[in-house]
């Protein structure tokens, strides 16, 4: 495994330097303005996001008109806001005041210093969630030239996948000494991350059309594009299913 910037894994897909990548959003955004790829799996299903507020936000209705910190426009964080927002009957782009504040470090910062009245955080900042969405934060995207010259390459990796969310679901002490031996955090860290990751792992690797959509729509808004847009423009699950019926 490789660690990249999203920009970085997007080029090099593309370019053909990488065969798969994972940050889902910005290649279903991609996907959906023309680019040769496809997701084949998702691998958090509920992104482990945090809306936080000031002592004096009672609900999500008295956000209209605050500040609310968000890493930048039109990534996994602010679709996510977006869409708790319009579920509560607030326009986004209208009735609240979107800044772009930069990393969880940051928007923290930025809420404790009163700079903004919310902000969007995740773990391990532990801090009270007002809502928590379904949405394709994570998974497998691989070009779409790789899934016609190479499916069988395509059907192993989303096996190997398939098969690790279920160890680890079913075998949580082991998964928690992985964890502390991969990122070097103690084991109450661990196990903390664990139980709130393990909500937002599908188990077949799929996520559904009604949560892939706001993305897609997000992507139409922002980069101006023509719809309407299929969805299997952006999305095959075949290999998922094939994987969970495989032996």
């Amino acid at each position: 495994m490789i660690v990249m910037r999203t920009s970085v894994i997007m080029n090099a897909l593309l370019t053909r330097g990488i065969e798969c990548g994972t940050p889902t959003t910005s290649l279903i955004r991609g996907a959906a303005s023309d680019l040769p790829l496809k997701t084949v799996a998702v691998l958090t299903a509920r992104p482990d996001y945090f809306l936080v507020v000031r002592k004096e936000i009672k609900s999500p209705r008295d956000l209209k008109g605050k500040k609310i910190g968000i890493g930048t426009f039109g990534a996994a964080a602010d679709i996510a806001l977006r869409i708790v927002l319009r579920q509560e009957g607030l326009d986004p782009d209208r009735d609240v005041i979107r800044l772009q504040t930069g990393g969880g470090d940051s928007r923290f910062a930025a809420i404790a210093a009163g700079t903004v009245e919310a902000t969007v955080l995740n773990f391990p900042y532990n801090l009270q969630a007002e809502k928590r969405v379904e949405m394709p934060l994570s998974g497998l995207g691989v070009r779409d030239e790789t899934i016609q010259k190479n499916p069988g390459q395509v059907l192993g990796l989303v096996r190997g996948l398939y098969r690790a969310v279920v160890f680890a679901k079913a075998h949580p002490e082991d998964t928690v000494q992985t964890f502390m031996d991969w990122t070097k955090i103690d084991r109450e860290l661990a196990t903390k991350s664990f139980e709130l990751g393990k909500k937002s792992w599908p188990d077949n690797l799929i996520i559904s059309d009604a949560a892939i959509r706001p993305v897609v729509e997000q992507a139409q808004t922002e980069l101006k594009l023509k719809g309407p847009i299929a969805l299997d423009k952006v999305r095959d699950w075949s290999f998922a299913r094939k994987a969970r019926n495989m032996k």
